[in-house]
Order: structure tokens, then sequence, then C-alpha cells
């Protein structure tokens, strides 16, 4: 039988791993690679990666890895997603943030196992706005990714992505 002054340091130790294991962003941190066989949407950046992770006590960082387009040219819906690094609120606080010549302004918010960013990205020509709805299984192995987007020539740009936990 464990005596008092073992046990306590040992609930600590465990109680500090189980909530180690899921951070401030809970299921979404961690890294995330899109699964081909399960996304059907078209033009989706090839080779798409994504890191989750904590960025201070109120926000987050999505870093992305894809192939360039051979064409250079990147589709309006991927604003904010064929994006290198795109720092996030995750308290739903207003977060700015400068991609190529569109001003993004974002709001995101966590609960449990969906995470929501509402954004408008501008230009002098125009404008994208939408929603990123990312929802993780229960089993936390598989993310899907909602993105929702409108153009301000009333272009519906609809798509939703799927990845596995790497």
């Amino acid at each position: 039988m464990l005596s008092r002054r073992y046990v306590l340091p040992l609930f600590f130790a465990v109680a500090g791993l189980v909530a180690g294991a899921e951070g401030p962003l809970g299921a979404f941190e961690g890294k995330w690679k899109l699964d081909k066989k399960k996304t059907q949407a078209k033009g989706a950046p090839e080779d798409l990666e994504m890191e989750i992770k904590a960025d201070g006590s109120n926000g987050l960082v999505v870093k992305s890895k894809y192939r360039e387009p051979k064409s250079a040219i990147y589709p309006l819906m991927w604003v904010g997603i064929m994006t290198y690094e795109l720092p996030l609120s995750s308290d739903g606080s207003e977060k700015t943030n400068q991609i190529g010549p569109f001003a993004h302004v974002s709001k995101t918010t966590v609960d449990g196992k969906k995470m929501t960013t509402d954004w408008r990205a501008t230009m002098e020509k125009g404008h994208v706005e939408g929603q990123w709805i990312r929802t993780v299984s229960d089993d936390g192995k598989e993310m899907t990714m909602q993105v929702i987007s409108k153009a301000s020539d009333g272009r519906n740009m609809d798509q939703t992505l799927v990845f596995a936990r790497r």
C-alpha cells in the first residue's frame, strides 16, 4: 500500500500528463495531412498539410505546407488556407493579418471538437468572405474542414476537406 506522501505527488503527476495531452486547443493541436481519398474538393491545394498549435493565452497559429500551383495563381477561395503561417485568435476576438494583397480579418472560437473561423479578405478590387468550420472526429484521428466562401461578385465557393492526424 502506498503512503500518503507518495499518493498525492503521483496524483498530480498523472493529472498533469492527462491535462497536457490536450493543450488549450484540445483535439485540434497537432499535425494534419489532407486525405486525398476522402477529399473531393476541386482545386484543393496539392499535398496540403497543417500544423495547429497554441500561441499565447488566447491565440493559435496554423502553419501550412503545400505544393505551389504550377500557374503561380492562387484561387480566391483558398486565401488564408494557402498561407504558410496564419496567426488566429481562439477566443472570438478579431485578428488582422496581411496575406499578399489582402487584409485578412478573422474571428475564431473553439467549442470542444468544433473550431469556427469567420473571416473576410479585402483588397482594392473586391473581397471574399466566409467561414472555416473544423470538426475533429470522436477518436481524434480525423478532422473535417468546411470551407464556405462568397466573393464580392456573388460567386459561392464551398468545399470540404478531410485531414488525417499525422
